[in-house]
């Protein structure tokens, strides 16, 4: 629902800083019971967004942002058992976990909160832009952003001249449930990561794809934590 009208009022907070929406309120922006909001204090006080509307603005202000600097790809999933495309490839990542089913009386998959999958940066682009269907915004909500994501999601925001909005990005992105965990604890975390990582590259270049870095980084972070991993584009072909 996306509001009709401006509505223009005033309200007291009451006890325990309870607000109560008057009923044109709700109407106009959707809120009701139960509605999950963002809420943000500023120099002006403090702002209530419900959270479709923070995926709306976001996709309203990058759609034509990253024009060009877009997956080419639709959305890939790599789960043991699972064929992808290609196909030659389907054994890149033996170890990854189903996603759930398709819950037919909600009509999207059901995450647990500990169980959410890897999603790559160009998955997360994709998403803004609304490109592939809803597989990517099933998971986002629950998904992991890894550190070498949010790196390879800062260049694109870079390359497109657009770095300065990184930080406000990534604030919504975790209103809205994607978790950027912190770099890997341990060297040995990392350096395992790294060489799942340059494996994987192999794979795909003796196949005749181009996986990135960043990419492999994510694929061997879903391996680690045995999850699913969303990616758009993720494989092209390597230049002959």
């Amino acid at each position: 629902m996306e509001p009709s009208e401006t509505i223009v009022t005033t309200v007291r907070i009451g006890q325990r800083g309870r607000l109560i929406l008057p009923v044109q309120a709700q109407r106009a922006t959707g809120i009701t019971q139960g509605t999950q909001v963002a809420l943000r204090t500023g120099p002006n006080g403090i702002t209530i967004e419900p959270l479709w509307a923070v995926t709306t603005r976001l996709r309203a202000e990058y759609t034509e942002l990253l024009d060009g600097h877009l997956p080419a790809g639709p959305a890939l999933l790599f789960a043991g058992g699972r064929d992808v495309e290609p196909d030659d490839l389907t054994g890149l990542c033996p170890a990854l976990h189903q996603l759930p089913e398709r819950d037919p009386n909600i009509g999207r998959r059901v995450y647990r909160d500990d169980r959410g999958p890897v999603l790559t940066a160009r998955a997360v682009l994709a998403w803004l832009t609304a490109e592939y269907g809803d597989l990517i915004a099933d998971a986002l909500p629950y998904g992991v952003l890894p550190e070498a994501a949010v790196t390879d999601l800062i260049t694109h925001l870079a390359r497109a001249g657009a770095h300065e909005r990184a930080d406000a990005l990534l604030t919504d992105l975790g209103v809205l449930g994607l978790k950027t965990p912190c770099t890997a604890r341990t060297r040995a975390t990392l350096a395992e990561d790294t060489a799942v990582a340059l494996d994987l590259i192999r794979t795909a270049d003796m196949a005749g794809y181009l996986l990135t870095m960043p990419d492999a980084l994510c694929a061997a972070a879903a391996r680690r934590l045995e999850a699913g991993l969303i990616a758009a584009d993720l494989l092209t072909p390597a230049a002959p």
